[in-house]
């Protein structure tokens, strides 16, 4: 080989190192980059949801102060009529799941049967239309105030299924289910007891257990949407994922 062949390999050669020494360059700050933005925003998101737990704290405050303030309000006019609306309101507030209610009633809880064998999936699991069907017997046997996890029942509620878990109120919840009724402990634990399709989970070994308790406390209705349903659904993106 001459000279001349011998330079230009050595040329051709310090260029190419040249460029990937670039490219590595390149690569290393964009995956640093990308490595503290996931940190800012998993720092923001951080910083949201304590944000969002302290308004809740203070909304819970001014709604326990509002409602003090029309209870006084009431009491020192002794005004009949003003009593009367503010009943009528309590009760109205009460029927929309409003308001938090304690009595007696039954406790569900139901859970996921084990995976036995070769048993399709969709047979050991609980379904969105078998907690329908139990809370649309509830409501037929007079519950007065019903919820599921903890999310009260409302005229909107229909619980879904998405996947293995069911969502209640724009909140997912994994089994196992535990849903509240207030009313006539005997006549709801019969009903449920007696329903066909609690039959047939049971059959298929998924675990309905039903108990009348003396004293249940429902939580009201929290109309605000849950954030964190919202930041559920969002992902952080890299420059490897474009």
């Amino acid at each position: 080989m001459n000279k001349g062949h011998a330079g230009m390999l050595f040329l051709i050669f310090v260029v190419f190192g040249i460029l990937i020494s670039v490219q590595f360059r390149s690569i290393v700050q964009s995956e640093t980059g990308d490595a503290i933005s996931i940190k800012e925003l998993t720092e923001e998101l951080e910083k949201e949801r304590n944000e969002k737990a302290l308004l809740m704290e203070q909304l819970t405050s001014i709604e326990a102060k509002r409602e003090q303030l029309l209870k006084n309000f009431g009491e020192t006019l002794n005004n009949e009529e003003i009593n009367s609306l503010l009943k009528k309101r309590d009760f109205e507030y009460l029927r929309a799941g409003l308001a938090p209610v304690k009595g007696s009633g039954i406790v569900i809880t139901l859970e996921d049967a084990p995976a036995i064998g070769e048993l399709n999936i969709n047979d050991y699991i609980i379904h969105d239309s078998q907690v329908n069907a139990i809370l649309d017997e509830l409501k037929a046997y007079g519950a007065q105030a019903i919820s599921v996890n903890g999310e009260r029942v409302i005229s909107t509620t229909k619980p879904v299924c998405a996947g293995p878990t069911i969502i209640v109120n724009n909140n997912r919840y994994p089994p196992p289910y535990v849903i509240k009724a207030i009313g006539d402990p005997y006549a709801l634990f019969d009903a449920v007891n007696s329903m066909s399709t609690v039959a047939f989970m049971r059959l298929a070994g998924i675990r309905v257990d039903i108990v009348m308790q003396d004293e249940i406390l429902i939580d009201r209705y929290h109309p605000i949407e849950s954030l964190d349903a919202i930041f559920d659904d969002l992902e952080v993106v890299t420059s490897e994922d474009l």
